[in-house]
């Protein structure tokens, strides 16, 4: 695995691992991923995804809709989708819904059906991905380079935002919505509704996701799935096996095997 404090966006990587252009870019709020596109399964991710293809339009099925033929598209947080390709190569952006203002998360879809801004993105996952961009490595980076803006960062209730912050510094713990609740000094129930009405989903799926997402940096690692699981805080391997295929879509073992020439910065 290849991991810098270095920009991805502020020097094209120079290995011979990234040479294809399989890259992944891990900001707090964000992931940008050029890379293949694994096994056709359902996925299931905590965050909003931007797909775009990089050559053939994808097929793509959102929960109940009829599948469709596209070059972008929009997947909400939490809503299982299948995704298919004649390309081995697929671009996506995941955007942490807990720090993007409601706002913005409803423009989106209109955001990307204009031709500015699709012209941005296909250049971007293609004749700019590894072009030397003087930019600093954060989220707004990621926005201004993919969309051509910052997205608003969204202001949450003080008392979810502090439980939420829990989670963030430390996602391979387990957290309980219990003592959450009580850390901010609210009730059980009225934290894990407040909690859902802020993030749009339950306490639970957060705290599944945030520890799925951990995985990210270390899917070039070359430990046993054992003490991976234990680095990421699952209690065993099939527990870890188990959550990671029902938000991916993918075992873990497939999700390392198929990251072996990809270039991580996180």
């Amino acid at each position: 695995m290849e991991r810098s404090n270095v920009s991805f966006f502020s020097q094209p990587a120079a290995s011979a691992a990234n040479l294809d252009g399989r890259s992944m870019v891990i900001t707090e709020d964000r992931v940008a991923y050029r890379g293949l596109l694994g096994a056709p399964t359902t996925r299931n991710l905590g965050a909003l995804t931007v797909y775009v293809a990089l050559e053939s339009p994808f097929m793509l099925k959102i929960g109940d809709e009829p599948a469709a033929r596209r070059r972008f598209a929009i997947v909400p947080p939490n809503v299982p989708h299948f995704i298919t390709s004649p390309d081995r190569l697929v671009g996506d952006i995941l955007i942490e819904p807990e720090c993007v203002c409601p706002r913005d998360l409803q423009q989106l879809p209109t955001m990307i059906e204009t031709a500015t801004v699709r012209m941005r993105l296909e250049s971007a996952f293609n004749g700019c991905w590894q072009s030397a961009l003087s930019v600093e490595h954060s989220s707004a980076a990621v926005d201004e380079f993919f969309f051509g803006r910052a997205l608003e960062p969204r202001v949450l209730d003080a008392r979810i935002a502090l439980a939420i912050r829990q989670i963030r510094e430390r996602p391979c713990e387990q957290f309980f919505a219990a003592t959450c609740a009580k850390l901010t000094g609210l009730s059980f129930s009225r934290f894990v509704h407040l909690f859902k009405e802020e993030i749009g989903m339950t306490f639970r799926a957060y705290c599944a996701w945030k520890r799925a997402r951990a995985l990210l940096p270390y899917v070039g690692s070359t430990c046993s799935l054992t003490d991976l699981a234990m680095q990421t805080g699952y209690p065993d391997s099939s527990h870890f096996s188990h959550s990671i295929r029902r938000i991916y879509g993918l075992r873990p073992k497939d999700i390392l095997a198929g990251s072996r020439r990809l270039a991580v910065v996180a």
